[in-house]
């Protein structure tokens, strides 16, 4: 017997702070060959949005700061749909996004599910990547599949915001806000869904149905040294998982942190946390040797540049 198709009403919700990609990225949903019922913009700003004119755009704005884990739950909260697609306001989609993702999970009974798929990565300046380069299994840990390292670069297992579409209950079961302070916003809800839910199905499609704009604008760049709160957030999500997963993690996530910030502290206390609380594979142990003296050379440069400035110093007669 053929299943019916499912034609669930859909509400998409965009946290913004009113960047000129918010635009783009409405129009992305708008195309969609799957009509959505409702977009809810949530404006972190009191700036006025610069949107496209459609009936099913609702702004929402619950004052500045909110952040984007507090403004995504807002609109969660005020959605009148039964499924909830998630896209930031510097990502899009393409046009069979909606549609492909509904469809993969129609066999998936009941509401325990969360779909993703593939995306092309562009930025910054002219690199064009796709993630992830894995995808993840039935039944895996979502903690092994995004921070078990398998080689020396990042992209190898993503579960990214903007690719991410699941039924509303299970945003208002477990709630995106539980902790707005996490440096890590989707591996923190995603790993409490998974606890919450154990028999939650992750569909993870291999096709690119969204991309993923990294450029100097990115929120989640920052040359503020949060090393500790990642090895925090590592020490307190991970406690669960085993060695070799705990271990990767703190060579990897808290490092880059450090790296952004250019904390040779950072990085020695990563490393030495990896070793305390884990046993990290080999190609966490190279990145992480790779990083420290990436570090080093970008602060061997910031101290030669400034003498390079230096007027000299002027000869008597």
């Amino acid at each position: 017997m053929t299943r019916p198709a499912v034609t669930p009403r859909v509400s998409v919700v965009i946290p913004t702070v009113g960047r000129a990609s918010l635009a783009r990225a409405v129009r992305s949903v708008l195309d969609q060959t799957y009509r959505p019922a409702e977009i809810l913009v949530v404006a972190d700003t009191d700036a006025p949005l610069s949107l496209p004119a459609d009936e099913r755009i609702v702004q929402l704005r619950p004052g500045v700061g909110a952040g984007p884990a507090r403004c995504r739950q807002l609109g969660i909260n005020a959605a009148t749909g039964r499924v909830i697609a998630l896209l930031d306001d510097d990502d899009e989609w393409r046009p069979d996004k909606l549609r492909r993702q509904l469809d993969a999970v129609a066999a998936c009974a009941g509401d325990q599910w969360i779909a993703s798929c593939r995306m092309d990565v562009e930025g910054p300046g002219d690199r064009r990547r796709t993630w992830p380069r894995r995808i993840i299994e039935p039944g895996q840990s979502v903690a092994e599949y995004l921070f078990r390292f398998t080689d020396l670069t990042f992209g190898g297992a993503v579960l990214q915001t903007s690719t991410l579409c699941f039924p509303t209950e299970v945003a208002r079961r477990v709630r995106w806000d539980a902790d707005t302070g996490a440096p890590h916003d989707e591996p923190s809800w995603l790993i409490r869904v998974q606890a919450a839910m154990p028999g939650v199905h992750f569909v993870q499609l291999p096709d690119v149905l969204s991309t993923y704009h990294v450029d100097g604008e990115s929120l989640s760049r920052s040359t503020v040294d949060r090393t500790d709160a990642y090895i925090g957030w590592g020490l307190q999500y991970l406690s669960g998982e085993s060695p070799r997963v705990r271990g990767d993690y703190l060579c990897t996530s808290p490092v880059s942190a450090a790296v952004s910030a250019r904390s040779v502290r950072g990085v020695r206390h990563s490393i030495s946390a990896a070793l305390r609380h884990g046993r990290p594979g080999p190609w966490a142990l190279g990145y992480a040797a790779m990083n420290t003296a990436r570090v080093l050379t970008l602060r061997a440069r910031a101290a030669v540049r400034p003498a390079e400035r230096r007027p000299a110093t002027a000869q008597s007669p």
